[in-house]
């Protein structure tokens, strides 16, 4: 959606040889600074793992140019929130919209609530007007291999995270 906007996108992916899924470049995980420092808008959309905990934490903040916004749709984790108050604070990044947090709902004591830099929504990114058919879609279609024993599409592999 960003590309048809004349938008430059840059992805950062573990498996960047999986392809660009409509990026303009994608990068492996060990360029995620480089990709930082160069962008504009900053959207997370990652699974929460031992190695994404806290992702985006001060030092990566400290990339950011002062414009650049951070919008995180994923897992509240993502982000060390305690980090992003301050960045915030201190005008270091432009703004955060934030569609998930460490703790949900948001403690009515975080600092986050009273930054006019900050949209704040209730964990509903994932709506969009088709998604229940989408998912009913899946589980009609998973129900019908489980009971004629294939292998079922879409698993979680727990060891991963995701």
């Amino acid at each position: 959606m960003a590309a048809a906007l004349k938008m430059n996108v840059i992805g950062v992916r573990e498996h960047p040889e999986r392809g660009p899924c409509g990026a303009h470049e994608v990068l492996g995980y060990d360029e995620l600074d480089s990709a930082l420092a160069r962008a504009d808008f900053v959207v997370l959309a990652a699974p929460l793992t031992e190695r994404t905990r806290h992702l985006i934490d001060a030092r990566r903040l400290r990339l950011f140019k002062p414009s650049t916004f951070l919008i995180n749709v994923s897992r509240g984790a993502l982000v060390d929130e305690v980090a992003l108050a301050k960045a915030l604070r201190e005008r270091r990044i432009a703004g955060a919209a934030l569609d998930v947090f460490e703790e949900e709902p948001l403690s009515r004591w975080s600092p986050l609530w009273k930054m006019p830099q900050v949209l704040i929504t209730p964990h509903t990114a994932f709506l969009t007007e088709n998604v229940w058919q989408r998912h009913y879609q899946v589980f009609t279609a998973n129900l019908k291999r489980f009971l004629a024993g294939q292998p079922l599409e879409n698993l979680v592999d727990k060891k991963r995270g995701y």
